[in-house]
């Protein structure tokens, strides 16, 4: 097992950030741990990368307690925030070559290199000193300031927070193509839904301190909000006529377009059929709620219609 966590409690001052939650990451999986702010996605974070102490429960880095064998746990872990700490005043090859130096890590400026072309930094960034880095570049260097290292256990809080979209991306795919290669297990923590979902095989949703839903980001989906909506167009522009308990819609737009509004995403391919033995169309999509919209109905919004919450329905 990567990450084992049992019954974990922390408070501060009056307020209880972990009511004990338990989860487990398997090795080699990217694990999503999503909630609002104050949630307690960053205090579990610290707990696990021995930055805090538990009040209650325990945790465990592939077997070593963060508690009892901190040392040894740190050792197979690595944070990477949206917050770096370099020193301003020298350039980006003397800021790895100072942290490699810490962490003992001989062959620090081919990997430098090689992470750099992926996210776009080049030679002439590197000797730039971290005062004239613009804040994108500042995370691109302390992405690769992580990464050097090499630990198989990989805690991301935050971490595209200031790139913009290319460098997320090409950030994503850097860790896409470290997964392949080197088998992490990641912790990911982010407010950006389409990267969660992208990367992400299984996620815990955290409110107030309590897990309150684990499962694969489709399975989440399903169960929070199972509806979903089938546009369609036929040829000769006639109406849909059709009745199922699974239906509680039916609309005709001004385009000619027919939408069709089902209780239940297990049943769209039934839904579907019966279209398409009515007749011949033109064309026939399926639109689902995206995780985001899942996230806000049931980690902050339940309050809201299914109307306010999604963009389609």
């Amino acid at each position: 097992m990567g990450i084992e966590v049992q019954g974990i409690e922390k408070t501060f001052d009056d307020t209880k950030a972990l009511k004990g939650i338990s989860f487990e990451v398997e090795e080699g999986e990217i694990f999503g741990l999503l909630g609002p702010n104050g949630a307690g996605k960053t205090t579990t974070v610290k707990i696990l990368a021995t930055m805090l102490l538990p009040d209650k429960g325990r945790a465990f880095i592939r077997g070593s307690d963060v508690v009892k064998h901190p040392k040894e746990a740190r050792n197979l872990v690595d944070v990477i925030t949206a917050r770096d700490k370099f020193y301003r005043r020298l350039n980006g090859y003397q800021n790895i070559k100072f942290f490699s130096r810490l962490y003992q890590v001989d062959d620090w400026k081919e990997k430098m290199q090689r992470y750099g072309d992926h996210l776009g930094l080049t030679e002439s960034d590197f000797e730039k000193r971290l005062a004239d880095y613009s804040t994108g570049m500042r995370q691109k260097l302390n992405l690769i300031r992580n990464m050097v290292r090499e630990t198989p256990i990989l805690f991301l809080d935050e971490p595209t927070l200031g790139l913009d979209p290319v460098s997320s991306r090409k950030f994503r795919s850097l860790l896409k193509d470290i997964m392949q290669k080197e088998d992490k297990t990641v912790i990911f923590t982010s407010h950006n839904m389409f990267e969660v979902e992208e990367l992400c095989e299984r996620i815990a949703i955290l409110k107030d301190g309590k897990i309150t839903m684990t499962g694969d980001p489709k399975k989440l989906k399903n169960e929070i909000f199972p509806k979903r909506m089938i546009e369609f167009s036929f040829k000769d522009g006639r109406d849909l006529d059709l009745e199922s308990e699974h239906i509680y819609r039916i609309e005709k737009k001004q385009d000619g377009k027919t939408q069709v509004y089902i209780n239940a995403g297990d049943h769209v391919h039934d839904v579907v059929q019966e279209i398409l033995n009515q007749g011949r169309v033109s064309h026939i999509s399926v639109k689902e709620p995206t995780l985001e919209e899942a996230f806000i109905k049931h980690a902050g919004e339940q309050e809201e219609t299914d109307d306010e919450v999604t963009s389609w329905i």
